[in-house]
């Protein structure tokens, strides 16, 4: 931007110069003016002098009168001539500034709202108020968009750069394409062999695209993986989220638990802790309703912007299909990208109808929290084998693009064929 008002200033500068030059050169006339009077009178007194000179020799003798007329005359002829060159000179009037002011400020006022008006003045603003960022402005989609045309751009010009199609597949995890993010993995271990590292990202982009459940296929390479390195982060980690969601705590801590004995240095340890510390929360809960008169949020998550307040209530048509003891999950999750639950509240079919209110303190990771979103989509399962993934016979209820701050009726009104 610097350059920008540089280049403005260099031409602003030419413009006006070309205006002020004629004023300066007729000022420079005026100073030569003054000169040109003084020699105007100082050859008029060498000429009368030179004249008296002329007629003291003729009084004398020493000239006659032919010669005193002629060298009369040529005396004539020099002050003439001499005397046409200073008035010319003499000529030149005073200039006056107020013309190069006059015109100095149309070129200002004119070139300035030109480009105020037909210009690209207000994009220039927008740049501004963007500061160096160039993605200012731009959504979390149209983010995460770019970021993967970025990373498919790396891994086509150089196909064997083994870590752009690890982040690749990482990447591809975040915006919910897993099947190309196993197909990332796949090519990674092509490139540099089978390892843990690269076994729990497939197996749990694998986890995900089947529905968040955990097939024998995904057992035999989360068993591959635990069997070269017992505490790889990501499979750890799918572990314990498969048994969270399954309502399995205990069984999730210990999974998270060994996660933080690795001595690996990409963990995120503040992270774990956070999950580690809502599954601990949901196993001393036990079956108790979250939002009971032991565990109501305070007053400032209630009124605060980022929370949603969510009414639950069971459709008439399907209640005989739920039982009072069956656990009733309700989640938020980003609108796109990644599934990872940004908060979650566990009930019993018995607590209905209920209000449950979501927002940070619920979150599993410190990472992926509600106040950072704008939107959120809310499902509601109800599930006879107490796992939030939806199977035949449980009961469902959605709502998508629910803005954070709003209080929303949520109805379970769909039976999983």
């Amino acid at each position: 931007m610097t350059t920008f008002w540089f280049g403005i200033a260099v031409l602003t500068a030419l413009a006006l110069f070309t205006i002020w030059l004629p004023f300066w050169r007729r000022q420079k006339a005026l100073a030569a003016a003054t000169d040109a009077q003084v020699r105007k009178q100082t050859n008029l007194s060498l000429f009368n002098e030179r004249l008296k000179e002329l007629e003291t020799d003729r009084a004398e003798g020493r000239i006659n009168d032919d010669e005193f007329e002629e060298f009369k005359k040529e005396l004539q002829m020099n002050l003439l001539q001499n005397t046409e060159q200073e008035e010319d000179v003499l000529a030149a009037k005073k200039p006056s500034p107020i013309w190069p002011v006059l015109m100095s400020a149309v070129l200002v006022a004119v070139a300035g709202y030109t480009y105020y008006d037909l210009g690209r003045y207000n994009d220039w603003q927008g740049a501004q108020v963007g500061g160096d960022d160039p993605h200012a402005g731009m959504s979390a989609e149209q983010m995460m968009s770019m970021r993967l045309m970025q990373m498919e751009q790396a891994v086509q010009a150089d196909p064997s750069n083994s870590q752009a199609w690890f982040s690749l597949g990482h990447a591809y995890i975040s915006a919910g394409q897993y099947g190309k993010a196993i197909q990332a993995f796949d090519t990674t271990m092509e490139l540099v062999g089978v390892h843990a590292e690269l076994l729990g990202p497939k197996a749990t982009a694998m986890y995900y695209q089947g529905g968040q459940e955990m097939t024998a296929e995904i057992q035999s390479i989360v068993d591959q993986a635990l069997a070269d390195d017992s505490k790889d982060p990501s499979t750890r980690l799918l572990l314990g989220m498969d048994a969270f969601f399954s309502a399995n705590y205990e069984d999730a801590i210990e999974h998270w638990e060994i996660i933080l004995t690795s001595p690996r240095q990409d963990v995120d340890r503040q992270a774990i802790m956070g999950a580690i510390s809502q599954a601990r929360m949901f196993l001393e809960q036990g079956d108790a309703m979250p939002n009971d008169e032991n565990h109501q949020p305070s007053a400032a998550a209630v009124g605060g912007e980022k929370r949603v307040v969510i009414n639950v209530e069971l459709a008439e048509e399907i209640k005989q299909h739920a039982n009072p003891q069956d656990s009733l999950f309700i989640f938020a999750r980003p609108v796109s990208g990644s599934p990872m639950p940004l908060a979650v509240a566990r009930l019993s079919v018995s607590d209905l109808p209920a209000e449950v209110v979501l927002n940070d303190s619920n979150a599993m990771s410190p990472d992926m929290v509600i106040s950072a979103h704008d939107q959120v989509n809310l499902v509601a399962t109800i599930n006879h084998d107490g796992s939030p993934a939806p199977t035949a016979g449980d009961l469902l209820g959605k709502m998508d693009q629910v803005a954070i701050g709003d209080t929303v009726t949520l109805v379970i009104d769909t039976l999983v064929e």
